[in-house]
């Protein structure tokens, strides 16, 4: 392998590394925003299939399970920070994975959102948006689908009649 060859390969990894780091501290926020009072942590996913080659079942749902405590009802989250838009819309999934998350929700019969953040930091997005798997029918969604769904990113979450906002 040549010194060029290492060098890109280095640089594929920080970058994915680097895209990792940015998903797990928009996870942790995105749990900051659920209130221990009225929202508690079901599971949360821990996408093994990063450390390995093979595909993890587990890693084919959300995220997020959360129940809101006072009802004792389930619903799903995942969680997407996205710098920019590319192309003008947000590229939140990939085909592949748009089909195992309505398959999933499908399966488990509960509610599913997608909670995007973009542009600042993971840690503190400048936007945010809480769409229903429904509306997310494609990887790419144009701002007049996500739009509708914007909330305050300063916010915490409040459940309702089986809608996240």
């Amino acid at each position: 392998m040549g010194i060029l060859t290492k060098i890109v390969k280095a640089v594929e990894v920080l970058t994915e590394d680097e895209s990792v780091e940015k998903g797990n501290d928009f996870e942790k926020y995105v749990v900051g925003l659920f209130d221990k009072k009225y929202f508690s942590i079901v599971q949360w996913s821990t996408d093994i299939a990063r450390k390995h080659d093979r595909y993890v079942e587990a890693d084919a749902g959300p995220d997020l399970t959360i129940r809101y405590v006072p009802t004792g009802e389930i619903f799903y989250v995942e969680c997407k920070f996205r710098s920019d838009l590319y192309e003008g819309k947000l590229h939140w999934s990939s085909p592949e994975q748009l089909k195992r998350y309505h398959d999933f929700a499908r399966e488990n019969k509960h509610p599913f959102f997608v909670a995007a953040g973009l542009g600042g930091a993971p840690s503190y997005p400048e936007k945010m948006f809480c769409i229903p798997l429904e509306e997310a029918r494609y990887p790419a969604l144009y701002p007049s689908v996500f739009e509708k769904f914007e909330r305050n990113p300063d916010k915490n979450f409040f459940w309702k009649n089986g809608f996240l906002k």
